[in-house]
């Protein structure tokens, strides 16, 4: 029998997400009470179960669900998942955005930018090197001077230093092999950079995400004949970026900044409701009529589907183009935000297509128990009703130019091949490569990106929200 669902007062938006939960699915055996007394079991009956209810109820492809189901074939509630979203996930709606995690450490990181790491983000390369994108202050990957463009050529995991040729050459991702997140794990890693190689020893511990770096967060570049053009770069949408947001465009305020560089090229999503603040602080000429976007969920749910309008603020600036930096691995509230501003002013994206996420997942926690299941129960589309992009950003958005992420130039710097590009946009209106859209690039070729920004096969909370993360 279905789970009775109550939706809680979390009016908080992750990843595309308006958080929500469950309450009411007792099981046989087991559990522990939540905020109401309810019991529930922690076992894998009742994981499945759950997972089952609330995917029959929620599902935004629901018409895409098999029509039986047999819980007891599965040997867990992830692999039911899997099995549940198989035909929306072959037909590249549902890349793997529907998945378990825990409320602990989601909660970590969307309300305090906390998860146990290294601290640092990689990519591989076509011949599958890792290479350094980004450092996180204050971390183990800091504390050992690791900076971008280093590449990971060994590492050590206990027993002598490996290659990471062989580490990797089965499908193993890095980050498979950089271990667990847990407090503890450690590993050596031997670096290459301009063809001097070095050692470092990193332990993992709990990293604090400074959502807008203070050292290439927030930059004003000079423009001939403008105030200058602004730049912000944006790691992830949690609360705490939220002030730094405000901050950053009353400086673009008081200086008269009408181009505007933002730099999602990393960014994975996360809170909805900083997206909405990203359009707000972007729409001092819109009106509280304008809309941002829309709500669209599954034909039962459709009492659920909502608008949501422009609230400009004190701090709110009139762009006249933006640049968007964009990669594979730009995704979910960073592409919400693109899409929400195409109607409204000259945009483009400018690096690679994006990774075509225009759907959104509830947050369901099982009572008594740490399990949440993120689950795809709606899409946005914009102002003028367009959002089915599952195939990237660049067939959509009136400019889409191409850009090399050069990692030999610090992120931040007008001479970084993106920055560069963008402000070649900015400048004259045109781009000097076009881009190849990820649809042209053909289905191999974009699962290929996306493998680039490695998750191991059982990802944190962070790591789902941040590609590359380790």
């Amino acid at each position: 029998m279905p789970c009775p669902i109550r939706r809680k007062s979390l009016y908080t938006l992750a990843a595309c997400a308006l958080l929500t939960g469950i309450a009411g699915c007792g099981g046989g055996g087991g559990g522990g009470g939540d905020d109401d007394g309810t019991l529930a079991s922690c076992g894998e009956p009742a994981r499945k179960q759950f997972v089952l209810d609330v995917t029959r109820e929620w599902y935004l492809f629901d018409d895409l669900l098999p029509t039986s189901v047999n819980t007891a074939d599965f040997a867990d509630a992830e692999e039911l998942l899997d099995y549940l979203t198989a035909t929306a996930r072959d037909q590249g709606k549902d890349r793997y955005f529907s998945y378990l995690t825990t409320r602990a450490a989601e909660n970590s990181l969307l309300g305090e930018g906390q998860f146990i790491g290294f601290g640092f983000r990689t990519r591989t390369d076509p011949v599958n090197r890792p290479m350094i994108l980004e450092v996180f202050e204050t971390s183990p990957a800091a504390d050992a001077n690791m900076l971008r463009g280093d590449e990971i050529t060994h590492v050590d995991s206990g027993s002598g230093y490996v290659p990471v040729s062989e580490l990797l050459a089965d499908g193993t991702t890095i980050s498979d092999v950089l271990g667990p997140a847990e407090e503890g794990v450690q590993r050596g890693l031997r670096l290459l950079r301009d063809g001097v190689s070095r050692e470092v020893t990193l332990v993992k511990r709990t990293v604090t995400i400074d959502p807008v770096s203070d050292a290439y967060g927030v930059a004003v570049f000079p423009q001939a004949g403008t105030p200058g053009v602004g730049y912000l770069n944006l790691r992830t949408y949690i609360s705490t970026a939220d002030p730094q947001l405000t901050a950053a465009f009353a400086q673009f305020r008081a200086l008269g900044l009408q181009d505007i560089i933002i730099d999602l090229r990393y960014n994975g999503g996360g809170l909805v409701s900083t997206s909405e603040l990203i359009n707000n602080l972007l729409g001092a000429a819109r009106s509280l009529l304008d809309v941002q976007f829309r709500y669209v969920h599954n034909t039962r749910k459709s009492s659920e589907n909502r608008t949501r309008y422009f609230r400009p603020t004190a701090q709110s600036v009139a762009p006249v183009r933006i640049a968007f930096l964009t990669t594979g691995a730009t995704a979910s509230a960073s592409e919400m935000n693109i899409n929400s501003m195409a109607p409204w002013v000259e945009v483009a994206i400018v690096g690679e297509d994006t990774l075509g996420k225009p759907v959104g997942q509830y947050a369901y926690d099982l009572p008594g128990c740490e399990d949440r299941l993120r689950l795809v129960t709606f899409k946005t589309v914009n102002a003028d009703g367009a959002g089915e992009y599952y195939d990237g950003l660049a067939g959509l958005v009136p400019f889409s130019c191409a850009a090399t992420d050069t990692l030999d130039q610090p992120l931040g710097s007008s001479s970084e091949g993106m920055v560069a590009e963008g402000l070649h946009w900015l400048g004259t209106g045109t781009c000097t490569t076009p881009m190849t859209t990820a649809l042209a690039l053909g289905k191999t070729a974009r699962a290929e990106i996306e493998q680039r920004y490695p998750r191991p096969r059982h990802p944190s909370a962070a790591q789902w929200w941040l590609p590359g993360l380790n």
